[in-house]
């Protein structure tokens, strides 16, 4: 589906994880604040980073055809300045992966450490996330959320710079009539 009533969809599916990332992100400093909001929060966020990280694929997929839309309409010169956007494209979507991936081990490995706690045989030693393991998955979450929010804003950038340069550079002036 590389177009929507007529518009790319692109432009349009690259807004979920524009949106979604950073709200993780944000969550996820909430939780680092204090346990009480951890164990409020966590499904949500990690629900908002999952469909943040899936929106990456869905934006470079969209990417891609709009790509191949642009080959075949405008050549290889309408596509100057898309490699760089690209690549960001490529790289944010990796770092999503990343960031959800953490974000998924610091919620799902606790949980079930708890949930087989509670399972445990009175008297039976019962295996905790230690407080080192906790600290880095902690550490973990945080720097993937910083890199994933950071690589989404320079590939919307790219790409918003991209769009714009091709706008300036059209044969059409900014008052819509042609040269």
């Amino acid at each position: 589906m590389d177009q929507f009533q007529g518009l790319p969809t692109h432009p349009l599916i690259v807004h979920i994880p524009v949106a979604m990332l950073p709200l993780a992100a944000f969550g996820v400093l909430v939780m680092l604040i204090k346990r009480q909001w951890y164990d409020r929060y966590k499904w949500a966020v990690l629900l908002v980073g999952a469909i943040g990280a899936f929106g990456t694929f869905l934006a470079t997929a969209s990417g891609e055809g709009l790509q191949s839309l642009m080959t075949k309409r405008g050549g290889e010169d309408a596509l100057r300045n898309i490699h760089d956007h690209a690549q960001a494209g490529e790289l944010a979507r990796t770092l999503a992966v990343a960031f959800f991936g953490a974000l998924a081990a610091w919620v799902v490995i606790p949980w079930f450490l708890e949930r087989q706690a509670g399972k445990a045989v009175e008297g039976a030693p019962v295996r905790m996330l230690k407080p080192w393991m906790q600290s880095m998955l902690m550490a973990a979450v945080a720097i993937t959320a910083i890199a994933s929010v950071a690589s989404v804003i320079a590939a919307g950038h790219s790409g918003a710079s991209s769009a714009w340069d091709a706008y300036n550079t059209s044969s059409v002036d900014h008052d819509g009539d042609s040269d």
